[in-house]
């Protein structure tokens, strides 16, 4: 590389961080780097502060593509719930993307990505830390880093990623319940509640090597091995995130966490559906949900307080996102089931089930979605015979877990091009699968209804 050009170069990184520093422009999106496709007449119209004084167009002709994002929202519970209350909380995504093909005909990619976390979770503090967390911000207050890797494409047929990543942003994902404010419709409760720390799964990510093979337009294969944990957080832990708050401990002592996906869209286009078909495996021990590592009931007096691990976990899942009366025009109404199971003797929850219905440019607005969302999150039977075990133990009514579900309703409003408001509803039912009240009423926690508006702005 020729001095001239190593210093243009060095220039244009430098002015990225300075723009990454200040107020910059960017465009939402769940994947590094990814922008909307550009208006020709009026190119980086997506995003508020558009193009300014040519920088971006510049970073662009060098591959160098910086996102920024704000998304904030207020949630409140009038109803259910260990109490009542209303809470704001909001995520700056900040994500720098430098192809190498424009500038360096070479075939690779380096994305870096970091959050600024603030505001405080509905679920953690009015409705006694449920499982499936009712919005897909929350998380601890903190400025972490979230995804920095480097891709290698080699042809056509195959990619290669190697740094810190996380599986939300390939596996197990529907496309059409992306639109939902409720967590359980991006990265399930299943593997959200049963892995380490949660899994890879925002706003943790891990070292991690990922192949992606294309052997044809219609067929994806992924092929994952992340670190087991991404904090080493013991199980017991209630707050994970504080083992490693900067997203900077890079683990890889911990086992490994595989996962496999293969993905198959005839025509390679939304109109034909999409359908999915995967498998993790963890290789840490897991505890018993219900005996000790003596043999006996942990609810039992004899009991050692310790649970008796068990080899490793696994879980196997099928994803359909399925068109159902599609438009020329992108409008029409869109379809997703998602299923997966899991060994109940490891697992909080050994089973987890959502659907729902997504309808694209409603009352002929483009750019709006509305939908309807169902999740259910069925509680193992290890883990319901642990709270028999303790109701017969105490001499106690004490609540036998079944099931948590969730019903959200959502309409996301395109306001302007780099504007989206989001009024929503979820309810609740049986929170944490039925636990009881910590206030000391001897009554579970009561069922929620939820009311929240989400904004999003694409700087």
């Amino acid at each position: 590389m020729s001095e001239a050009k190593a210093t243009s170069l060095l220039g244009v990184l430098l002015a990225s961080a300075v723009m990454l520093a200040a107020p910059a422009w960017a465009s939402s999106a769940p994947v590094c780097g990814q922008t909307p496709p550009d208006d020709p007449k009026q190119p980086f119209a997506k995003d508020l502060l558009g193009d300014p004084a040519g920088l971006r167009s510049d970073l662009k002709n060098f591959g160098v593509t910086l996102n920024v994002t704000e998304t904030d929202e207020i949630l409140g519970n009038p109803t259910g719930g260990t109490r009542r209350g209303a809470i704001y909380e909001g995520l700056t995504d900040a994500n720098l993307k430098f192809d190498l093909r424009p500038y360096f005909h070479w075939r690779g990619e380096f994305c870096i990505r970091a959050y600024q976390i603030h505001g405080r979770g509905l679920s953690l503090n009015d409705l006694g830390n449920n499982i499936d967390t009712v919005s897909s911000l929350e998380a601890d207050r903190s400025t972490r880093l979230f995804e920095f890797w480097y891709e290698q494409h080699i042809g056509d047929w195959l990619r290669i990623r190697i740094g810190q990543q996380a599986a939300d942003q390939e596996f197990l994902v529907s496309s059409t319940a992306r639109l939902f404010v409720n967590s359980t419709f991006g990265f399930p409760s299943l593997p959200g509640t049963d892995l380490p720390a949660g899994g890879p799964d925002y706003p943790l990510a891990t070292p991690a090597i990922r192949l992606r093979f294309d052997p044809s337009n219609a067929l994806t294969i992924y092929a994952g091995l992340f670190n087991a944990n991404p904090t080493g957080a013991p199980f017991s832990s209630t707050d994970p995130q504080r083992f490693d708050p900067s997203g900077t401990a890079f683990r890889i002592s911990d086992g490994a966490l595989a996962m496999f996906e293969v993905r198959y869209n005839p025509g390679n286009t939304d109109d034909n559906g999409t359908y999915r078909l995967g498998a993790w495996f963890n290789s840490q021990p897991f505890p018993s949900q219900h005996l000790a590592s003596n043999g006996v009931s942990l609810a039992s007096p004899l009991s050692n307080g310790m649970p008796r691990l068990l080899g490793n976990n696994y879980s196997v899942y099928g994803i359909i996102d399925q068109p159902l009366f599609p438009a020329d025009d992108g409008s029409g109404l869109y379809a997703f089931l998602r299923a997966m199971g899991a060994p109940s003797d490891r697992n909080l929850v050994d089973f987890y089930f959502d659907t729902g219905v997504a309808y694209k440019n409603p009352f002929g607005r483009s750019g709006d979605t509305v939908g309807l969302g169902f999740g259910y999150a069925h509680i193992g039977g290890a883990a319901r015979q642990l709270d028999r075990d303790t109701a017969m133990f105490t001499g106690t009514n004490f609540p036998v877990r079944s099931r948590e579900s969730v019903v959200e309703v959502s309409y996301q409003l395109q306001l302007t091009d780099w504007w989206q408001l989001q009024p929503d509803f979820q309810y609740v039912t049986a929170p944490g699968g039925g636990i009881l009240n910590p206030n000391g009423s001897g009554q579970k926690v009561g069922d929620a209804a939820i009311f929240g508006l989400r904004s999003t702005i694409s700087f």
